[in-house]
């Protein structure tokens, strides 16, 4: 009798502590009822609504719902189309940079202003949250843009990615400084939004390193401007490689776990990609379209069996391994524990 009264004991309990525990996390009423979607939707009304009478484009109200949306997307991405909202803070703070001495020196923000660096705070907010959700939504749309600018027809989201270039490459710039490792395993989909939002007409003069220097930190990444090609190892083993005069992209499985370090020769004839998950080091050559005339064939030349890397190395992925070209045809592989092997193509 005494077990039985015991277990009841621990069953009213647990009950009450799952009841006390849906009221923290919230907004877990009832199916028919959520709370949070509720919320979400009214949340997303505010945000995309029209300016109007009486909802006016700059007002305490919505405001309110821009920073509610920032600090609770945990909460509520669930109920939201990530990309109407990721795409309508653009919108909204797509003139910051008009706005700088104002959203700066100004006291007190004029409305825009403020709302601006609302925006502006609520992507911060969702990017370093859910950086996978922020980079996957931003390279769909980017994809969405470039899909219907080839068949000639207007995307939705291009009006609000055109003004808000500015936004997103701060927004990956930051989870690049913030959250390293995450961006490596969207390292492709991360240089898909930078070619769409960097002026391309600075990557015929420039490198990449001076037109986005944050993506060049990771060694998986190797810009030639001689061929003006950019070259991309991802997590998965593909290499992504972008015929920037063509405006093309072409993916190759070069190995059987992520890329640790890819590099263009200095005449840019070879790419070199090296990957700890097979201990493997492959040469490849693109047999035409180095001009942009044709579409370029990439092949693999020639492959080294590599010495595995001791564990104790791999504890800082960032800095595994990097690719320097010694001449044209030689290039020394410089692993963590301080070791170079030279390898000739």
């Amino acid at each position: 009798m005494a077990r039985m009264q015991s277990a009841a004991g621990n069953k009213r309990r647990k009950d009450a502590d799952s009841r006390k525990s849906s009221v923290v996390e919230g907004f877990t009423l009832s199916a028919s009822n959520n709370l949070a979607r509720l919320t979400a939707l009214a949340l997303t009304h505010l945000l995309l609504s029209p300016p109007c009478a009486r909802l006016p484009a700059y007002t305490p109200l919505r405001r309110a719902a821009v920073d509610l949306l920032g600090r609770g997307f945990t909460v509520w991405e669930p109920y939201l189309d990530v990309s109407h909202v990721l795409l309508g803070l653009l919108e909204m703070c797509s003139d910051a940079d008009k706005l700088v001495p104002s959203m700066t020196y100004g006291l007190p923000l004029t409305p825009q202003a403020d709302s601006c660096r609302t925006a502006r705070h609520a992507l911060t907010l969702i990017a370093t949250a859910r950086p996978g959700a922020f980079i996957t939504t931003m390279a769909r749309e980017v994809a969405r843009c470039a899909a219907a600018q080839q068949a000639g027809q207007p995307s939705p989201a291009s009006h609000a990615l055109h003004k808000g270039r500015a936004e997103v490459l701060r927004g990956i710039e930051l989870l690049i400084d913030r959250m390293h490792n995450e961006v490596a395993e969207l390292l492709v989909e991360v240089m898909d939004i930078i070619l769409h939002c960097v002026d391309q007409s600075h990557l015929k003069s420039k490198g990449l390193n001076e037109v986005f220097p944050a993506i060049c930190r990771y060694n998986q990444v190797s810009h030639c401007p001689a061929t003006r090609r950019i070259a991309v190892g991802s997590h998965t083993g593909q290499l992504a490689m972008y015929e920037l005069r063509a405006g093309r992209c072409q993916s190759l499985a070069a190995h059987a776990g992520p890329v640790t370090a890819c590099a263009f020769s200095p005449d840019g004839r070879y790419l070199v990609s090296y990957a700890t998950a097979d201990n493997r080091l492959s040469f490849w050559q693109s047999t035409a379209g180095m001009f942009g005339l044709g579409a370029a064939q990439t092949r693999c030349v020639k492959c080294y069996s590599t010495a595995p890397m001791a564990d104790v190395a791999r504890l800082n992925p960032a800095r595994l391994a990097r690719l320097v070209w010694v001449n044209s045809r030689t290039v020394t592989l410089m692993l963590a524990d301080g070791s170079e092997t030279r390898f000739n193509v």
